[in-house]
């Protein structure tokens, strides 16, 4: 059973006739009468900045609400379009993966952390959808969602299968074995979306697939050599970052591994890959000039 938990209708109330406040007023609202009402979530999305160097106020600042007018209206589009795409989403999931999911959905607006990411929320797997960062993202239409949704929550088919959802806890956490571990699980929920789509879509678009397509070599080999490098592969995903001038460009290679390990192994199987023969699989993989 899926379950909604809808904050962002808490945001709407809130922001919808202050949007033209000062960006230090819209902080202090956002701060103090809406994210402080759900401190589970205000947590994670402040300490998302704070555990890795950054002042999530200064994020705030420069990032987030000097752009809340504008995105508005994207923001409210995306959520409704959310909540028309959800509907039924748990039927899809059963008919292809024989997989009945329980876990909560959370809708918020946060500080441009994340368009989606799955965690844990009130002590149920969760899978957490920033309307905010979808809006800047320009992914608020239902052509960009679908593939965004199906990726969240190919996570948690991923993670219900494998029965964990993060490196083994046998396995040192550090940003080699975090970079293994990261192309992989990234790599199985994005090619797993379009099985779950039925067809073969991406929310940043064909131009983003054709220039990973033409520099995948060369991105291989430097996604090889951040491994070993002390900044680790954190470059490689996420849009703020680019490789090559490409964002994003770890997702792609998780596809295309797990594109080839997927003639080899039963989705099962794959899901379950003990970490050993995970780094096997990546590096030969990354060596792999085809």
């Amino acid at each position: 059973m899926i379950k909604i938990i809808d904050t962002f209708k808490e945001f709407k109330e809130v922001f919808q006739n202050n949007l033209d406040l000062s960006i230090e007023e819209k902080i202090e609202l956002w701060d103090k009468a809406y994210i402080c009402k759900f401190p589970e979530l205000e947590k994670k999305i402040k300490e998302d900045y704070d555990l890795n160097g950054y002042n999530w106020r200064e994020i705030a600042k420069s990032k987030v609400f000097n752009n809340t007018k504008k995105d508005y209206e994207k923001m409210m589009q995306a959520y409704n379009n959310i909540l028309q795409i959800i509907n039924g989403i748990n039927k899809k999931v059963f008919d292809i993966f024989n997989l009945d999911l329980e876990l909560n959905i959370v809708l918020y607006c946060g500080l441009c952390n994340s368009a989606g990411w799955v965690d844990r929320y009130n002590g149920k797997r969760a899978v957490f959808y920033g309307i905010d960062k979808i809006a800047e993202l320009e992914w608020h239409t239902i052509e960009k969602l679908d593939p965004l949704i199906a990726h969240e929550l190919c996570h948690v088919i991923h993670f219900e299968l494998r029965g964990e959802d993060d490196l083994p806890k046998e396995v040192e956490k550090n940003k080699y074995n975090i970079g293994i571990w990261r192309i992989y699980e990234e790599g199985f929920a994005q090619f797993y979306q379009n099985k779950l789509l039925g067809k073969d879509v991406d929310s940043r678009g064909k131009e983003w697939l054709k220039k990973c397509n033409d520099k995948k070599n060369d991105l291989k080999k430097l996604y090889e050599q951040a491994l070993k490098e002390e900044e680790g592969t954190k470059r490689f995903f996420g849009d703020w970052f680019k490789i090559l001038g490409v964002s994003d460009a770890g997702y792609f290679l998780g596809a295309e591994l797990i594109k080839k390990l997927d003639q080899k192994y039963s989705i099962k199987d794959l899901a379950q890959l003990n970490f050993s023969i995970i780094e096997k699989e990546v590096l030969d993989y990354l060596h792999d000039d085809n």
